[in-house]
């Protein structure tokens, strides 16, 4: 059966997920948490924590979840050592990088892919099992049919989130806060909680709050989840109260033992205008929604109560007791439990004066195990004739044996590691030798002008290309960013352009970089791989790439520092992506559809959505996925001594009619009049 794994956010929400029958729970330490706001495990909190857990046979991941930088590295392999020394069950990771160092750090380690590295397709989890992870953590966007293609393709555990707040950005694609506020949900160093840019009153024509939705439920699906191999249903929730968490769970076991569960109390407790499984059923309707007055009241009255879901021990495990009473013996007890042995010797019994005790006696005695993790299974007693023993010594024969299983249980479960000292990427640095330009367009329009350009290489969107475009050398192809509704079509079409000529595509997913590989194409890596460190630029080096954009969210002088196999590139012109989604804020549903992933058939919209100032952010339809971009450009060109230590730079085409001032504005180094960002490069974000 799957597990049921909760959420602490501090060593107060232990006992609320363990007393609710949770089987595994998840925390952030200290550092390198996407929940830094959470008040998160010290390194005594997290020792204290597994052995809780470990002696109820509970797993303990540990979310080291975040970009790291290069300045960041030997603390993080420190973390790692500490968290492996914990006993934790496993890492949940999203960083190429941080993942390649816990290989090399402690290679015994499990290591779950977070949902933060987007992974939405067959494709990409294939290409994380062969990273060497163990699990994988799927997106929230993904419906009852994905998950079940990806279920029954996946070689690996899936993880699944099944209880809590829904972001309305595929994950690990939100730059919005990082943008905005300098602040990155992917780093997990913002004040407030990482969706809450989006839960700003953003408008799209009288409709407002139209990136902000319901909290996610999919508690009545859990059985259909759990049957088609699932391996673990994930509430979120590290910011929320203990209370919050033992209802969560309390409800996830119900549902799943086939049991009624609250339904009414478990949405009282928090949402959002409701809850939501709008993904899941495949209609994205009816998602929007923002905390209001009543649903904080409703909170307030479904507190009362919930802590006595886990102010008891939860009977997880079953302990099989065995008990002899022999005249002239000390008394003698033994028990099996998860299978752990242990043995215990008592008082002497004594010749009875009064009523003896008997087999049946003895054993209900033995069998009273509240209080404890533990619930009586077959419980059998052999007992001479005619003895006695107080009462106070059958309890405290119970009590020795049960602290002597429990130590067993708690040895057995507690992962012992070997941890190595970390050793330098082992590829040689990649010797700049000039410097290129290049640009990425929407339409085809920009394709016929970048043609006409000096650009080096030319990132273009699949359904622009066809067989009667020349000088297929300088293209690059961009799949369609969302691949689990679309892998069979998009393998068709790169096969009829590779016959064509193409050769070169862009990998922004390790989902992209699989299809790519298989496809037999040079693999380009684009910039929302997150590349931001040496060691995820040497994995991208072993996985095949040509060359790699780096993440934005970096300074022009941390990226600079990355050590590199590879030509490094940066986005130096554009509209900076904010979200990508599957739900179009524009129709409040599916993408429109006037835009199709694989030909260029259908008229953009050229919708936007307005911040509260009456800003307009443009929405860019990618068929089958939307983006919303920031509404000031990034511009760099009276600032190209930033550029220099890197191979390429990267002029980022979407809403513009002409491009050709903007090559020659960089080409003469001139700085343009009007409203412009500089992006993150060099304010840095948290």
């Amino acid at each position: 059966m799957s597990e049921i794994l909760a959420p602490l956010g501090g060593i107060d929400d232990l006992h609320a997920a363990l007393n609710s029958g949770a089987d595994a729970v998840y925390l952030g330490m200290s550092d390198f948490s996407a929940r830094k706001n959470a008040e998160n495990f010290s390194i005594e909190d997290l020792k204290t924590a597994c052995g809780e857990c470990h002696r109820r046979g509970v797993k303990v991941y540990a979310a080291l979840n975040t970009l790291i930088y290069d300045s960041e590295i030997e603390r993080f392999t420190e973390c790692v050592k500490s968290a492996a020394a914990c006993g934790v069950d496993g890492l949940i990771i999203q960083d190429l990088g941080a993942a390649d160092i816990v290989r090399r750090v402690c290679p015994e380690l499990p290591r779950h892919a977070s949902t933060q590295m987007t992974l939405n397709s067959v494709s990409g989890i294939k290409a994380a099992q062969q990273l060497g992870f163990t699990r994988a953590v799927i997106g929230r966007e993904l419906s009852r049919e994905q998950i079940r293609e990806i279920a029954e393709n996946a070689g690996i555990e899936l993880e699944v989130f099944v209880h809590g707040a829904l972001c309305v950005c595929i994950s690990g694609q939100c730059y919005m806060s990082s943008v905005f506020g300098g602040r990155s949900g992917s780093r997990g160093c913002s004040r407030e909680l990482c969706a809450q840019p989006c839960r700003l009153d953003f408008t799209c024509g009288d409709r407002h709050n139209v990136i902000s939705l319901k909290d996610s439920s999919l508690v009545k699906h859990l059985g259909e989840l759990d049957s088609i191999g699932i391996a673990s249903m994930k509430i979120e929730g590290r910011m929320k109260r203990p209370e919050y968490i033992a209802c969560a769970v309390d409800a996830c076991r119900k549902s799943l033992d086939g049991e009624d569960y609250d339904y009414d109390r478990l949405a009282g407790i928090f949402s959002r205008g409701g809850l939501t499984d709008g993904y899941y059923d495949g209609s994205m309707r009816d998602m929007q929604g923002i905390r209001s007055r009543e649903d904080v009241e409703n909170s307030a009255k479904a507190l009362n109560g919930i802590k006595a879901l886990y102010k008891a021990e939860y009977p997880r495990i079953q302990a099989d007791i065995h008990v002899e009473l022999h005249s002239g013996k000390p008394a003698f007890a033994s028990g099996t439990a998860e299978g752990c042995a242990a043995a215990v010797q008592g008082e002497v019994p004594q010749p009875a004066k009064n009523a003896p005790l008997t087999p049946e006696s003895v054993c209900e005695r033995m069998s009273k195990l509240g209080g404890t993790q533990f619930r009586p299974g077959e419980v059998t007693a052999e007992v001479d004739e005619g003895l006695n023993l107080p009462a106070s010594a059958l309890n405290a024969l119970r009590r020795s044996l049960t602290e002597h299983l429990d130590e067993a249980v708690l040895r057995r479960n507690t992962p012992e590691y070997r941890t190595f000292p970390l050793s330098p990427p082992g590829s040689p640095a990649h010797e700049k030798s000039g410097f290129q330009w290049r640009c990425e367009v929407y339409s085809a329009d920009q394709l016929r002008q970048a043609m006409e350009l000096p650009f080096e290489l030319i990132y273009a969107p699949i359904r622009l290309l066809d067989g009667n475009i020349s000088g297929k050398e300088r293209i690059v192809i961009i799949p369609p960013f969302v691949l689990q509704d679309c892998e069979p079509q998009l393998r068709k079409r790169l096969r009829e352009l590779r016959a064509m000529g193409f050769e070169k595509a862009m990998a922004h997913t390790l989902g992209h970089a699989q299809i790519l590989s298989e496809e037999g194409f040079l693999i380009h890596g684009g910039h929302r791989m997150n590349i931001i460190n040496s060691y995820s630029a040497e994995v991208c080096g072993r996985l095949g790439f040509q060359d790699i954009t780096l993440s934005f969210e970096g300074t022009a002088a941390q990226l600079a520092e990355i050590r590199s196999p590879l030509p490094r590139g940066v986005i130096a012109y554009g509209r900076l992506p904010l979200m990508i989604m599957r739900r179009c804020p524009v129709s409040g549903g599916a993408p429109c559809g006037r835009v199709h992933p694989f030909d260029d058939s259908g008229t953009p919209c050229g919708e936007h959505i307005c911040d509260r100032r009456g800003n307009p952010l443009p929405v860019l339809c990618g068929g089958n996925s939307v983006e919303i971009l920031n509404p000031d450009m990034l511009i760099m060109s009276d600032r190209m001594n930033a550029l220099e230590p890197f191979d390429f730079a990267v002029l980022k085409f979407t809403t513009e009619q002409e491009i050709k001032h903007v090559l020659d504005m960089y080409l003469s180094n001139r700085k343009p009049s009007g409203s412009l960002t500089r992006g993150l490069y060099f304010r840095g974000a948290e």
